[in-house]
């Protein structure tokens, strides 16, 4: 593996943590995992977080 692959690859991991992180605290202050409705609204939600770092996180992580 390229030294180049690396750093991609723990960078994807370390945002599938947060996701999975998000989405822990999602449940312990909310009492549920995932609202789609929150996706649509202005504000920052976990909801937004979730999904940005694990797009970012499946886009990194991604073998050509």
């Amino acid at each position: 593996m390229r030294l180049g692959g690396r750093w991609r690859l723990r960078l994807s991991a370390l945002l599938a943590i947060l996701a999975t992180a998000v989405l822990v605290d999602e449940v312990i202050k909310e009492g549920y995992t995932f609202d789609p409705y929150d996706l649509v609204g202005p504000g920052l939600t976990h909801e937004k977080l979730f999904a940005l770092f694990l797009s970012l996180a499946l886009a990194l992580g991604w073998r050509r």
